[in-house]
């Protein structure tokens, strides 16, 4: 038998002064994309947490976040005709994410956390869901501790890209 639970997940909305593109290059710098060759290179060899922890640190951006997928759903959406300017993130740290598994198995399901960009008839747009509003019922304090701080990260990054200059 299955249980479920009922909770309420928080969405923030940045609305961007700049066109899609600006606003992706920009979220971009901040959040790269984890370089999947190098993970698979990583599980296969075998490495240490300490050497996984040095290649993320590497690889991840000013925020100290990696997107560990990046799914540019527009391209692929536009073929029915009508242009869609829409990609969805899975954004995270691995080191951060290996704290709040460990605490709960079951905060695999939100961590990485999803986040999206998109334009639509208002302008563009980052979207995500906050951090602490999906870890929150799991019904830990040391998790809620690091959602805190993951909700204060992404804030910021989020709002670097849609920043002026």
């Amino acid at each position: 038998m299955a249980d479920s639970t009922t909770f309420t997940a928080i969405w923030v909305t940045c609305d961007s002064p700049h066109d899609y593109a600006t606003t992706r290059h920009r979220f971009d710098e901040q959040v790269p994309l984890l370089d999947q060759t190098i993970t698979l290179n990583l599980v296969t060899g075998n490495a240490g947490w300490a050497e996984v922890g040095a290649e993320v640190g590497r690889q991840s951006g000013p925020s100290g976040f990696v997107a560990l997928s990046r799914l540019d759903e527009g391209a692929l959406l536009s073929l029915h005709g009508e242009p869609v300017e829409a990609t969805q993130y899975l954004v995270g740290n691995p080191a951060i994410a290996q704290q709040v598994i460990s605490l709960n198995r079951a905060a695999c399901l939100h961590a990485p956390f999803p986040l999206a960009i998109y334009t639509d008839a208002t302008g563009t747009h980052i979207v995500y869901t906050r951090p602490s509003s999906l870890l929150g019922p799991l019904g830990s304090q040391a998790i809620d501790e690091i959602a805190a701080e993951l909700d204060d990260r992404i804030m910021r990054t989020v709002e670097g890209a849609c920043s002026l200059p």
